[in-house]
């Protein structure tokens, strides 16, 4: 899949642990349940450069992969080559938790920057729960954001209009980079062209530069490549009605 990084195994597994602590406070009652585990089954890292695959839909991950740096994408393909990005991975997120639990992946993961993952050798199916219930629990708390973000998303595309759309997307862009300390001031420091942004909101690459448009034609948000520069944040927020508790960031 790409090449291997080798670090001491100690070092590997209390990064993995500070990241999942930070990501999943919700968890601290099995911190140290979770640092054995962590101990005994993260390995490595692997670094990936950017747009190479680390699973593709319907294939199988063998084991779980903790996001150190870097964005993934997670998305969906089209026998027309169209795709539909259902959403991203940031630091201190877990990758390949459904290819885990189930006999493939059910998205196409895709590095859209360099990344570093830290390779966690964890069991599939029952044996995940019986014998690393701590580990089982960070990947039950992952699933159930996700689907969390999953249903915001479903309503972004079913109910939303483009400029809500939008706004919504860079809302939750702020709310997420704010959370692992990856904003710059109020300037959003991405990966994402327009052309992403498209197959994330289910609208044309043409609807994305207008929306884009009529942000900054309201200060609001202005769009260059590589940043997002957020000039009002509360008129962003009123615009797509935002409320970030679906997120569960704390």
């Amino acid at each position: 899949m790409g090449q291997i990084a080798m670090s001491p195994p100690e070092s590997v597994s209390q990064k993995a642990l500070d990241l999942v602590s930070r990501r999943m406070p919700g968890l601290e009652s099995m911190w140290g349940q979770l640092q054995r585990d962590l101990r005994m089954l993260a390995r490595d890292r692997v670094e990936l450069s950017n747009g190479k695959s680390i699973v593709a839909e319907e294939g199988k991950c063998p084991q779980l992969y903790l996001l150190e740096q870097g964005w993934v994408l997670r998305s969906r393909g089209l026998a027309s080559g169209r795709r539909q990005i259902v959403g991203y991975a940031l630091p201190g997120d877990m990758l390949c938790t459904d290819s885990l639990l189930f006999k493939a992946s059910g998205f196409d993961l895709l590095a859209r920057t360099p990344v570093t993952l830290i390779r966690i050798d964890a069991p599939d199916g029952p044996e995940l729960f019986e014998r690393f219930p701590a580990l089982a629990a960070a990947v039950a708390w992952t699933a159930g954001q996700d689907e969390s973000i999953l249903a915001e998303r479903v309503v972004s595309l079913g109910r939303r209009d483009s400029l809500e759309k939008l706004s919504h997307a860079l809302c939750e862009m702020q709310a997420r980079l704010s959370s692992i300390g990856m904003m710059r001031g109020h300037t959003l420091e991405l990966p994402f062209n327009q052309e992403d942004f498209a197959d994330m909101l289910g609208i044309s690459v043409i609807h994305v530069n207008r929306t884009f448009r009529k942000l900054a034609e309201e200060r609001v948000a202005i769009y260059r490549k590589g940043a997002i520069e957020i000039r009002d944040g509360e008129r962003l927020k009123q615009i797509a009605a935002f409320n970030d508790n679906y997120l569960h960031l704390a």
